[in-house]
């Protein structure tokens, strides 16, 4: 009969002594704190993160955002593609101690409007708009070949993910072959 316990198993994470938790956890607020520039920040959590962390993360931002501009939950749940909990867990999260999302997200910037249509009349009249104009859109240019990069990046991690958790797989859950020792 196999033997029963009535407490529960304690997790790999659970295993750690609380002050070394307190330093693990110092050394992680520590280092985002570090990233000066998002050139940094992209490189710091490709190197930090698996793909499905990043993107789990990268849409938990924006259910914060999403709740935070008023949407509903079916807006979110149709923008994201998250189930009603995640959004309700997030929700929650604001409720109870939301500063750090409320904070980040009214830092994040917006996407850049930029000028299309020059306007009428003389051109050194709307000269500084244009100025602005164009230097928005080398910007946003700028930015996007970032952020294509770090989606490239992120992809190419999630094969190599796969890969390593395959290889893994097939170690340590090789088949033994049966002892076939039945007594005749």
């Amino acid at each position: 009969m196999p033997k029963t316990t009535y407490y529960r198993k304690l997790q790999r994470a659970e295993r750690i002594k609380p002050s070394e938790r307190l330093t693990l956890f110092f050394d992680l607020i520590s280092s985002f704190g570090l990233s000066k520039n998002p050139i940094d920040t992209a490189n710091f959590l490709q190197d930090l993160l698996t793909a499905n962390e990043i993107t789990n993360l990268a849409v938990r931002l924006r259910i914060a955002k999403l709740l935070l501009a008023g949407k509903s939950y079916v807006e979110i749940k149709n923008e994201t593609r998250t189930s009603s909990a995640t959004i309700t867990k997030v929700s929650m999260w604001l409720q109870e101690k939301g500063e750090g999302f409320r904070k980040v997200i009214s830092k994040l910037p917006t996407k850049y409007q930029v000028l299309l249509k020059i306007p009428s009349g003389p051109l050194e009249f709307h000269l500084p708009q244009i100025l602005l104009a164009t230097f928005e859109q080398s910007q946003l240019g700028r930015k996007k070949s970032l952020v294509e990069k770090f989606s490239e990046n992120v992809n190419e991690k999630r094969s190599k993910d796969k890969q390593l958790k395959e290889q893994f797989r097939e170690f340590y859950f090789k088949r033994k072959p049966k002892n076939n020792t039945s007594s005749i």
